[in-house]
């Protein structure tokens, strides 16, 4: 019911509910609107005699009384209209209300007859009255679930600014709904490129009561993301990633907070050197078998021919020996210019059982 009537919510209604119908009676009972007489000839007497303080304290507690107990009928009904369309049991809220409703009616009666019309208000809120305190024990509140569908839809159509408002007007009914401030905030960090109104929406939700530690290191995990992604600094990562230890010490969120910033660069610099790319070295290929690299020695086709030899002799004695079948493939593809020979020496290699992965690779 918070979602429905805030603090702002009663303030307004008492605004227009109550001051702003006094004042309009005031002035009609008075008569201060030109072309308009005074409603009662008791007024217009003392209006005529010049005693206007007579005159506006003869009406005011009357018409004060007459507007607040009406008004405060109205707010019960509609209270008690909103209630009732939230309640998941409202067959049975109605049920009872029509009994309450029929069993209060000779109060309401008595009223009517004490007071007359100006009693219709105080009657109604007696009417009322004991079907909200039932409504209130006995109604079960469904809960507003929020669906985002039109925000993402608006994100993927690159309008950020409506899905912006679409979060937002489901956050106003489910304030607490940890999924959607997390939406609001990736969506200014992302697409806004506003870390620091992202980082305040985060700390928002880690300050709410409701939101639960493993959340709470969800959202600052991902905070220290975007400092790092977004802004290159790992060193404002380290403090978000800080906070999680700071707040929940000695658990297994902490455990994995610290893990993660042993990992973490310690500065831009580092975070910079640690995003270049690596560059692994490896063996020349000879496109050609005519071709050789500028810097080697010319190779004899004699002596490459007798180390295929001995190679050879060598998987005679032992076919699984590895560094025998290496060096034969690499002296057909390289020196002798039989790739496929060479290939075939390494399938039989790939196809040897034992061999680790990395040689494989």
């Amino acid at each position: 019911m918070a979602d429905d009537f805030s603090s702002k919510w009663f303030w307004a209604w008492v605004g227009k509910g109550l001051a702003a119908p006094i004042l309009l009676c005031l002035l009609l009972c008075l008569g201060s609107i030109p072309a308009m007489p005074p409603l009662t000839r008791n007024i217009a007497h003392l209006r005529n005699a010049g005693n206007w303080g007579q005159a506006l304290l003869s009406q005011i507690r009357l018409v004060a009384i007459i507007v607040n107990w009406c008004w405060a009928a109205l707010t019960l009904g509609w209270f008690e209209t909103a209630l009732v369309r939230r309640a998941k049991n409202y067959e049975d809220i109605l049920i009872a209300g029509f009994f309450w409703l029929f069993a209060l009616i000779p109060i309401f009666a008595c009223t009517g007859y004490i007071f007359g019309w100006s009693g219709i208000g105080f009657g109604i809120v007696l009417w009322l009255w004991p079907f909200m305190h039932y409504t209130l024990e006995k109604a079960i509140i469904k809960q507003h679930m929020p669906s985002y569908a039109r925000a993402i839809g608006k994100m993927k159509f690159g309008k950020y600014g409506e899905a912006e408002h679409a979060i937002i007007a489901e956050l106003e009914h489910c304030e607490n709904d940890f999924d959607g401030w997390m939406m609001l905030a990736e969506l200014y960090a992302t697409q806004f490129h506003d870390v620091d109104e992202a980082a305040r929406t985060i700390y928002e939700l880690c300050a709410e009561p409701t939101t639960t530690l493993s959340q709470i290191s969800i959202a600052l995990h991902r905070l220290a993301d975007w400092h790092v992604k977004l802004r290159g600094d790992p060193v404002a990562a380290r403090r978000v990633l800080a906070e999680i230890s700071t707040r929940m010490p000695g658990t297994h969120l902490d455990r994995m907070a610290r893990n993660r910033m042993n990992q973490m660069a310690d500065s831009r610099e580092e975070l910079t050197r640690q995003q270049e790319p690596k560059h692994l070295p490896l063996p020349a290929l000879i496109e050609s078998p005519n071709e050789t690299p500028a810097d080697a020695p010319p190779i004899n086709a004699e002596e490459a021919l007798a180390t295929a030899n001995q190679c050879v002799e060598k998987l005679k004695l032992d076919p699984n020996d590895v560094s025998a079948r290496e060096k034969l493939a690499r002296t057909f593809a390289e020196q002798l210019g039989q790739v496929d020979l060479g290939i075939e020496q390494i399938d039989l290699l790939l196809n040897m059982t034992g061999q680790p992965p990395a040689k494989m690779a």
